[in-house]
């Protein structure tokens, strides 16, 4: 892969994600989800000022895991082993993140990986945490569950960031 091919993940943005594993594993949730994309968005230094006036905090931290979260992970087949030989490592279509301790790691579940894969396309070089919120507010038109359930337009969540 060439380096036109590759997207470098900023230290703020990689900060971003391990918090978000931290609300995920803390708020019981057996995958990263877009709730706490937006939970670990608020706490950055940048982004999180931007759209504090929009998200009520408490609100997000009051959601409920829904029964039924949608993990939405497959594991892919390891070609080309020996009949009988297993995959060094199981690999799934999604991305995990580990905490901040580096105690644990999580997947992306569905939409988060949607929310993330999204942001990736808007980084101009480095992918940074202002893309993530970007693609944040892409997904919310598609999937809509968080920030509908908070009564936040995506545009009003795109024209914040765009202030900065």
């Amino acid at each position: 892969m060439s380096d036109a091919e590759q997207i470098f993940i900023s230290d703020d943005l990689l900060t971003v994600m391990r918090s978000a594993v931290a609300h995920s594993l803390r708020l019981k949730e057996p995958a990263v989800t877009p709730r706490s994309l937006l939970l670990a968005l608020l706490e950055d230094a940048t982004i999180g000022p931007a759209i504090a006036e929009l998200i009520d905090r408490d609100k997000l931290e009051e959601q409920p895991v829904p029964p039924t979260i949608r993990l939405g992970m497959t594991r892919l087949p390891e070609k080309g082993l020996l009949p009988g030989e297993a995959a060094a490592l199981a690999r799934y279509d999604t991305l995990a993140f580990k905490s901040p301790d580096g105690k644990h790691s999580l997947w992306l579940n569905r939409e988060a990986y949607a929310v993330f894969m999204e942001a990736a396309q808007r980084a101009e070089g480095t992918f940074a945490p202002k893309h993530l919120a970007f693609g944040l507010a892409a997904e919310a038109t598609q999937s809509p569950a968080v920030l509908a359930t908070l009564r936040i337009q995506p545009g009003k969540l795109t024209d914040a960031i765009y202030k900065l």
